[in-house]
């Protein structure tokens, strides 16, 4: 999911957007029990995956010294 033209958000939120189920449509109290608990899985591996591209961003700043913040004492 690596595009240097990208923004870190726009990368975060195509990949929440890929896991959200058919549609994105929001969970009510009619929902099936079973699709709401497919639908919930789904989300959270999605802000899963997310954080793990913020991680792997904020490693990749860190790693680049003109990025480094003095520390302050």
């Amino acid at each position: 999911m690596e595009a240097s033209e990208t923004t870190l958000y726009e990368r975060v939120d195509t990949l929440i957007r890929s896991y959200k189920g058919s549609g994105a449509q929001p969970l009510l109290a009619t929902t099936d029990m079973h699709a709401a608990i497919h639908e919930l899985i789904a989300r959270s591996e999605g802000l899963e995956e997310a954080v793990r591209e913020i991680a792997l961003e904020v490693e990749r700043l860190e790693a680049v010294p003109e990025h480094r913040v003095a520390a302050v004492n």
